[in-house]
C-alpha cells in the first residue's frame, strides 16, 4: 500500500515548516509539486535524494492525478502546496478526484488519516497542516485577525465574479476583517479595486489595511494603506491583503483589531465596566 501525503509547506521558509510537515516530506520517496515550490524546498535543503516533479500554474488536477496513481502503485508520495493543503490547496482537488472515482473508506472512521481503497488498490492518505497565508501575513502585521475574519480569493478561474462579489458584500455587511487572496495578477488587474470600492460601502474611507508580498520569503514587503487607498493599489499572486474592520487602528506600525476586551473592562485597571460582569454576555448595542 502507497502513501500520499498532502503536505503545507507554509510561507516558504525553512523556520514557517512545521516539524510535521517536514517529516513527511523527509519519509517521502517523491515529492510533487508547482515549480515555484518545488524551488523553495530545493532552497530548503529538503528534496536531495527524491524523485521530484515539476508541474505549472494550472496543472493542479494532473498534480492531484499523478500523485494518487503513484501512491497506488506504492510510492510514498508527497503533494506539497503552499501555506495549508486544506486553504486554497490542494487537499479538495485529490478528494474530489478520489470521490469522482469511487474510492472507499476502508476501516471505519471520520477525518484523516485513512486508507481509502479501489479495485483492490489501496492508498494512506494524510494531509499535513501547514501555516497559511493569512497567519503568516498576520504575524508580520501584528494582530489584525483578533475577530472574526473571512478569507475570499479574487481569481475567477473557478469561481464566477457575481458570487466573489456577494461574497465581499456579505463580508462587508458581516463587520469582517477580511483577507483576499490571489488579489491580482497580468490577466485580473481590475478585481482588487473592485473589491474596494464595494467595501466602502460598509465601511470607512479610512479603515485600516495592508498589502503583504512575499512573507517570510526573499523580497518580502510589508505596506500600511487605507481602504481608500486600496483601490489605487497595484498587488500580485504572491501578495495577501487584510482590510480590518470598523475597530481595527494602525499602532507604531502594527495593524491591531480589537478582541474585544475593551468592551467589557477598563483596560487601565482590569474592572469591568459599568453595566459589565465578568464571565457573562456582553451587555450593550452591538457596536459596544
Amino acid at each position: 500500500m502507497g502513501e500520499l501525503y498532502l503536505v503545507g509547506m507554509g510561507p516558504g521558509d525553512l523556520p514557517g515548516l512545521t516539524g510535521r510537515a517536514r517529516l513527511a516530506l523527509e519519509r517521502a520517496g517523491t515529492v510533487i509539486g508547482y515549480t515555484t515550490y518545488i524551488r523553495l524546498l530545493e532552497g530548503m535543503g529538503l528534496l536531495e535524494g527524491k524523485r521530484v516533479l515539476r508541474r505549472g500554474m494550472t496543472e493542479e488536477l494532473d498534480r492531484a492525478e499523478e500523485a494518487l496513481e503513484r501512491a497506488l502503485s506504492g510510492e510514498r508520495v508527497a503533494l506539497v502546496s503552499s501555506g495549508d493543503p486544506g486553504v486554497y490547496g490542494m487537499a479538495a482537488p485529490v478528494l474530489e478526484l478520489m470521490e469522482e472515482q469511487g474510492f472507499r473508506r476502508l476501516e471505519v472512521g471520520v477525518g484523516l488519516p485513512g486508507r481509502f481503497g479501489l479495485d483492490g488498490r489501496e492508498v494512506y492518505l494524510e494531509v499535513v497542516p501547514g501555516v497559511t497565508a493569512a497567519n503568516a501575513v498576520a504575524s508580520l502585521l501584528g494582530s489584525p485577525l483578533s475577530h472574526d475574519t473571512c478569507l475570499i480569493s479574487l481569481s475567477d478561474l473557478l469561481t464566477p465574479w457575481p458570487l466573489i462579489e456577494r461574497r465581499l458584500k456579505a463580508a462587508g455587511m458581516g463587520e469582517f476583517v477580511v483577507v483576499l487572496y490571489n488579489p491580482q495578477s497580468r490577466r485580473r488587474s481590475w478585481q482588487l479595486a473592485k473589491s474596494a470600492e464595494i467595501l466602502l460601502q460598509y465601511r470607512s474611507p479610512k479603515t485600516p489595511a495592508a498589502l503583504v508580498k512575499s512573507a517570510y520569503r526573499d523580497r518580502q514587503e510589508v505596506r500600511l494603506l487605507t481602504l481608500e487607498e486600496l483601490k489605487e493599489a497595484e498587488a500580485g499572486m504572491l501578495t495577501t491583503v487584510v482590510v480590518g474592520n470598523g475597530q481595527s487602528r494602525f499602532y507604531e506600525g502594527t495593524l491591531l483589531t480589537p478582541r474585544g476586551y475593551g468592551n467589557k473592562y477598563d483596560l487601565s485597571t482590569g474592572e469591568a465596566r459599568p453595566g459589565q460582569v465578568p464571565g457573562l454576555s456582553l451587555r450593550g448595542g452591538e457596536d459596544a
